[in-house]
């Protein structure tokens, strides 16, 4: 089998491969630098940052599911302060991308965010317009196209020479719209889907499982709704880079993704179960370029053959 080159290109910067810890999933790295060099994967996504320290939402916040789990966390972070000076000096250690997520009640929240970050110098800026779990902001901004745009060209306006990659909602009637407005107002590339929204009742007690009621379901069950979602936004702005995530445990679920049109993957929920699981996907990807021939992983990126 030939050797594969697994390096990507995702808004012009380079992945030594295609895989990333989505955001939520994986903390600041720390806990899972315990298990191996966090310089093996392609990029890490931070926890969701905020202007000021959240302690997120009541529990209980997770609930698991047949096929994933349920959150509503509520976006428990330091703070984008206290990210910049406790969390990126430890992840400045290794090899590899640094991405910061951020969520804002207004456009201008995201825009300071943006402007800090920016000259704190991570990789890429992740513009969360899309979580579920935040009464304030996020849901608007993620399922209106013109707020969405707002939100996308303020954080244009203040991240630099730092590109914008907009995460978007999957709870929406049409996901294309919505990326067609953020690729319109500047966004350098986007990411989805974001959780779909979900709800548990515990039946002897009539109660919902989660304190807030509904959460985001997340995990293998979401898999073919990302696929789907990727492929359409994919036809709809073929111009611009995706970072697909949703459902993803192994290599085939990964290339799915990447036929679909994504330049790179998230993986998120499956690190709950297994620390290792995006190792075994990038290992998984290059197994499966190998076997069909393929000298370069990025060979997959929007080859898929609809009938």
């Amino acid at each position: 089998m030939p050797e594969v080159d697994l390096r990507v290109s995702l808004a012009g910067v380079e992945l030594k491969n295609p895989v990333v810890a989505a955001s939520g999933t994986f903390g600041f790295g720390r806990e899972y630098g315990q298990f191996y060099d966090l310089g093996e994967l392609g990029g890490i996504c931070v926890k969701g940052l905020t202007a000021t320290r959240r302690e997120g939402n009541p529990a209980p916040r997770i609930a698991e599911t047949p096929m994933g789990i349920l959150n509503s966390v509520g976006l428990q972070n330091p703070g984008v302060d206290a990210f910049i000076a406790e969390e990126l000096p430890f992840l400045r250690q290794f090899d590899t991308r640094v991405i910061a997520n951020i969520s804002g009640n207004t456009p201008e929240e995201y825009g300071e965010m943006c402007e800090k970050l920016s000259a704190a110098g991570v990789d890429l800026i992740e513009v969360n317009i899309s979580c579920p779990n935040v009464k304030a902001g996020g849901l608007a901004y993620g399922t209106r196209p013109e707020l969405a745009a707002e939100v996308t060209g303020e954080a244009k306006r203040h991240a630099g020479k730092v590109p914008v990659m907009v995460k978007l909602s999957p709870n929406v009637t049409d996901i294309t719209e919505i990326a067609r407005a953020a690729a319109d107002a500047g966004a350098d590339a986007l990411s989805l889907i974001n959780t779909l929204r979900g709800m548990r009742i515990d039946v002897d007690t009539r109660r919902p499982i989660l304190k807030m009621n509904t959460g985001g379901l997340s995990g293998p069950a979401v898999l073919p709704v990302a696929v789907r979602m990727v492929w359409e936004v994919h036809t709809a702005v073929p111009h611009l880079p995706i970072l697909g995530m949703g459902g993803v445990s192994g290599g085939e679920d990964a290339a799915q993704l990447m036929l679909a049109g994504a330049s790179a993957v998230a993986v998120g929920t499956a690190l709950f179960a297994d620390p290792y699981a995006p190792l075994k996907v990038r290992d998984g990807l290059r197994d499966i370029a190998a076997r069909q021939g393929l000298d370069k992983v990025r060979s997959l990126t929007g080859a898929v053959r609809p009938w």
